[in-house]
């Protein structure tokens, strides 16, 4: 797990106005990578690595810095760099340093990531690796097979390979996105990065995008499409090739998730989840697990107290409360009692109304809710106690039929069999059939009543120019089960661009664990097989085992589950005390939910009356007071940049 970058250009630069970029970048994804500094400046006809950062002139005053790249006519030599920042997990030795070539010396390589089935690729393509890595076998496997060896790849990652025979650059990413890789390609220049700060500070961006202040307070969705114009996000399962010389870019998918294999059974699924996670325990640092009180992450923790015995000691976290709504306490303590080990808990009641402003710090990007504050906290506490790597359930509920969605959608097709075992169900079966209705009314709607109905409601609180037209904001309709856990799961095509549950999910996860120096691994969610195996099958039932949701998941693991938690249904997601949290603190924060650069998107006298009314809010306006003073503190502080 590192942070990475490069830029290149077709106007050739001194080496001293690379080297004052370089640090530029290093700088801001330095949270990202502790361990280690390196770069790759990149001439016309050879290469250049500085792997002591020390050795270069100190960083410089970042407002103070020529906006964008400016051809340095008295020195050109110079057209390209590589950046590194390293998270030290597997092979910790100075070997590990990159960027790094491959033995050839033509493929130059800074990544990051994991590729957990790297030491079979080893053995099967006779790769040599002293330096321990996955990345030394993957620059070398790039060498050996180029964009065909992506498929091989059994985890998850972002990296770029520089051909310094060919002079271009290849930027990939991994199947879902855990790993996220932002690019621009603007005045005759191509830079790619693990966030968007470098980039926008290298092309002098600062002006949000409307329309992802739009899905923000609408949706609760942070990463629909891009925050800042000039910058975009690669798409998972995606990879882009760009020549400076030719200034030629290429844009191409390599995974496709439409290739269901049949439908297998419980025993398979036991056998696959267990060789999955005997890879993934790979580590030369301390591993963690995320306890929650649902199946998900006590499966992960019963099959990791299997796999490494009952003397392993294993570190537990959990986030909890003293009996506020939402605590899981109770189900966490079954989880940690059945597997024995150390448990750490943070409690809701610790946290402060510095926890929202302190979170938009580190993460560069407004928080939809208390449960992205609240891991974000939890990542901290696995900080401080040792751990760099945290084992998250994410990806279950979308490949085995967990979402309450699941069973609107399937309300009446599969009503033969489902109705039988309502009680069991994840939402109560009358609201079931409220939101079900109301789909099919609304389906059924014209387009033009559609669009009046969205206008109606958010003109009273948005800004004209925010009210996007519905013809694109409507969510896409789907017909059948597996289209709605595909687009889930994998994520579907909205203005060119990637959404999905787990795909916002993982962006989540990623900027709060990299806040803290912590590697996230989720092994219902970068894993090859598994979801080819079970997403998207076309009956809900047939996911379902003694008319329990996610049954077949529950049965394969049933003696890894505390008794009690095996047939429990009540399990909402990631819950914490919301309403309560947000009357505690939300006051606090009047003077962001009033920002005066909110004015633009949100109406003013709007505002003012819900915030006369705070201690009246039921939990809906709470959860939207919780948003706009969230984008309050965000917008204040890329004004605090540009002045």
């Amino acid at each position: 797990m590192c942070g990475i970058a490069g830029i290149s250009s077709s106007l050739v630069q001194s080496k001293e106005y690379w080297l004052r970029w370089a640090r530029i970048f290093s700088k801001t994804l330095e949270h990202r990578g502790p361990d280690d500094e390196g770069f790759l400046l990149i001439y016309r006809n050879d290469v250049e690595p500085i792997p002591v950062a020390n050795q270069f002139v100190p960083i410089p005053d970042i407002k103070h810095m020529p906006a964008g790249l400016i051809a340095d006519k008295a020195n050109e030599s110079v057209h390209g760099m590589l950046l590194h920042r390293r998270l030290s997990i597997i092979g910790l030795g100075p070997l590990g340093h990159q960027p790094m070539c491959d033995k050839s010396g033509r493929f130059w390589i800074t990544y990051n990531g994991e590729i957990f089935n790297f030491s079979e690729l080893q053995r099967n393509f006779g790769i040599s690796n002293p330096s321990g890595t996955d990345t030394e076998i993957l620059v070398n496997l790039w060498a050996l097979k180029q964009e065909k060896c992506l498929h091989l790849l059994d985890g998850f990652f972002a990296f770029c390979i520089f051909d310094s025979l060919e002079n271009t650059y290849t930027i990939v990413r991994d199947r879902t996105g855990v790993k996220p890789l932002f690019f621009t390609l603007k005045n005759d220049c191509f830079a790619f990065a693990s966030e968007e700060l470098p980039i926008r500070l290298l092309i002098n961006e600062h002006k949000v995008n409307q329309f992802a202040i739009y899905y923000h307070l609408k949706h609760g969705m942070t990463d629909v499409l891009p925050w800042f114009n000039g910058v975009q996000s690669l798409t998972p399962g995606e990879y882009l090739t760009w020549s400076p010389e030719t200034r030629h870019v290429a844009q191409k998918k390599w995974f496709f998730p439409e290739k269901i294999e049949p439908f297998t059974n419980d025993i398979e699924l036991r056998e696959m989840f267990m060789s999955s996670m005997q890879k993934r325990l790979r580590s030369d640092v301390k591993l963690g697990f995320a306890v929650s009180g649902g199946i998900d992450s006590a499966i992960i923790v019963g099959a990791a107290r299997h796999l490494l015995g009952a003397d392993a000691k294993l570190d537990y976290f959990s986030v909890g409360s003293n009996n506020l709504a939402g605590d899981e306490s109770r189900w966490q303590k079954m989880v940690v009692d059945k597997n024995n080990g150390v448990w750490h808990r943070v409690m809701v009641e610790e946290f402060t109304d510095e926890l929202l402003p302190k979170h938009l710090r580190f993460t560069n990007r407004p928080a939809v809710a208390w449960n992205n504050l609240a891991h974000f906290s939890l990542c901290e506490h696995v900080q401080n106690a040792g751990v760099t790597v945290l084992f998250n359930g994410q990806g279950a509920d979308e490949i085995f039929g967990g979402y309450p969605d699941y069973f609107i959608q399937t309300l009446w097709s599969e009503r033969k069999f489902l109705s039988k075992s309502r009680k069991n169900w994840p939402i109560e079966y009358g609201s079931a059939l409220k939101f079900f209705l109301k789909r099919k009314v609304r389906n059924a709607l014209s387009i033009e009543r559609k669009i009046k109905i969205e206008q109606n409601y958010w003109g009273e609180i948005l800004n004209e120019g925010l009210i996007i037209n519905p013809l694109i904001d409507l969510h896409p309709e789907v017909n059948s089960l597996q289209e709605m856990m595909l687009g889930d799961y994998y994520g579907k095509a909205f203005d060119e661009k990637f959404y999905g549950k787990l795909y916002q999910m993982l962006a989540w996860e990623d900027r709060n664990g990299m806040s803290f120096q912590l590697e996230s691994r989720n092994p219902f969610a970068d894993d090859i097989n598994i979801p080819q195996k079970y997403l998207g099958k076309y009956h809900l039932h047939e996911l379902m085992k003694n008319g329990l949701p996610k049954g077949l998941l529950r049965d394969a693991f049933k003696d890894l589950l505390p008794q009690e938690l095996y047939g429990r249904t009540d399990k909402k997601g990631f819950s914490v005390p919301e309403t309560l949290l947000t009357q505690k603190h939300g006051l606090k924060w009047k003077d962001a939910f009033m920002y005066e650069g909110l004015n633009a998107y949100i109406k003013r006298d709007y505002r003012e009356n819900i915030l006369k009314n705070f201690q009246q809010l039921g939990t809906k306006d709470l959860q939207f007071y919780f948003r706009v003073s969230s984008l309050g503190f965000f917008l204040s502080m890329l004004d605090y940049e540009r002045e």
